[in-house]
């Protein structure tokens, strides 16, 4: 029998439990906080990224490199962020999701004070490597982070405030950077990079230390990871990351070559960018309403066809058009792809690890090679044949996607491989 003095301290210790357990409350502001955190860090590390991309050919020109030099600190930086990219998990798991994200920013933001001493090819190819190493990482921070803050059915929405975030942070900094190169202004430039790179660590303090799972969990999760375990984790988003590989080829593309063929480029390629943020936001409310799946079609359809208006060179309003479609189309391919991957990895936090890697080395590598199989395509048959070339390849790898997909694609983009 409970005396009500009995009931009175009972209630008094749950209500002492209560009140010491973490409730709903206070988990849901530390999720607001990680969400602020990750798109805080995603605007200092791209916008600084993008405006010391634009501004850095132009200083290796000026300290003697030459154009092959600049191509060259391109490549290096690229690369360094492709070889990187898959050891992300493991520095997750080891150093914590506080710690990786700070430490990119560290790498992205400190040899920007360096810059303005450097003057020789192997000392800015150097700091290219050191950057490109805290991109490789920063990328897939973002990524992996923002994805594993939601549940399948918001992921769309998350994922697309994201990328909006990062568009609107290259909106910005490639043609500031592109400004302060023609005015020679390269000291503050280069400030202005470690400054929007120390962005990426005010940003960290709002993530947790925990540590992420170092290795993607198969369908059996507790399986020792091997290179057969590893290709049976990415063999379902085969079709996704070849999409989403072309699609960036394209990218590549019409972002290195239009400048070189269209004197209406500059206006083309912002307002390319423009509807790439607004259509990152929109897709991403479609993706979660109606799946991943039937957002793709559309998306590639909108891609190729603005891609393939880049032959359009002396026709400005058809080429501004054609732009602005390409940019809807890949902002919502990019968005589609993302989701798609880390549905067929499921909702474990090691599988969406290796989704968000897969996912941006197919970004980069399909960036990379477009900007270097587009130049003597381009020398062979001009923009005609290169912008046309390119959207083939896209909707030849799109309809390589539709002939293997297996996986179905629920409303809320749930997995279905735990049976």
């Amino acid at each position: 029998m409970i005396t009500p003095a009995d009931s009175s301290a009972s209630s008094a210790s749950s209500a002492s439990s209560a009140s010491s357990a973490p409730g709903p409350a206070s988990s849901a502001g530390r999720r607001r906080t990680a969400i602020a955190g990750t798109l805080v860090a995603a605007f200092g590390g791209f916008a600084g990224f993008n405006l010391t991309l634009s501004a850095m050919p132009a200083y290796a020109v000026r300290s003697g490199a030459g154009p092959s030099g600049a191509g060259m600190l391109t490549a290096t930086l690229m690369a360094a962020t492709l070889v990187v990219q898959p050891f992300t998990p493991w520095l997750f798991a080891r150093l914590g999701r506080r710690h990786a994200l700070a430490m990119s920013g560290a790498l992205l933001g400190l040899p920007c004070l360096v810059m303005p001493a450097a003057s020789t090819l192997p000392a800015l190819t150097g700091l290219a490597a050191v950057r490109g190493l805290g991109f490789g990482v920063f990328v897939v921070a973002g990524v992996t982070f923002t994805a594993e803050l939601f549940p399948s059915g918001n992921r769309g929405r998350a994922l697309g405030w994201y990328g909006a975030v990062v568009g609107v942070a290259g909106v910005l900094g490639a043609p500031l950077g592109i400004a302060l190169a023609r005015q020679e202004a390269y000291a503050l430039a280069f400030a202005l990079a470690a400054g929007t790179a120390a962005l990426v660590l005010v940003g960290s303090f709002g993530l947790s230390r925990a540590a992420a799972p170092a290795r993607p969990a198969g369908p059996r999760s507790g399986r020792p990871w091997t290179p057969h375990g590893t290709w049976r984790s990415l063999r379902p988003m085969t079709g996704p990351l070849m999409v989403e590989a072309a699609s960036t080829t394209a990218y590549g593309v019409v972002f290195t070559f239009l400048p070189l063929t269209a004197s209406a480029a500059p206006g083309a390629l912002l307002a390319a960018q423009a509807s790439t943020v607004l259509s990152r936001l929109g897709a991403g409310w479609l993706i979660d309403r109606y799946g991943g799946r039937q957002v793709l079609l559309p998306a590639v359809l909108a891609t190729t066809i603005g891609t393939a208006s880049g032959a359009a060179s002396h026709e400005p309003a058809l080429l501004l058009a054609g732009t602005a479609l390409f940019g809807a189309g890949f902002g919502a391919v990019q968005s589609a792809t993302l989701v798609l991957a880390m549905q067929a990895a499921g909702d474990r936090p090691g599988g969406l690890g290796v989704a968000g890697v897969a996912w941006n080395v197919a970004f980069d590598g399909g960036t990379g090679i477009g900007s270097l199989a587009g130049g003597p395509l381009l020398s062979l048959g001009g923009p005609s044949a290169l912008f046309p070339a390119t959207a083939a390849v896209l909707a030849a790898f799109f309809l390589l996607d539709l002939r293997g997909a297996h996986l179905p694609d629920s409303k809320n983009c749930r997995s279905s491989q735990d049976d």
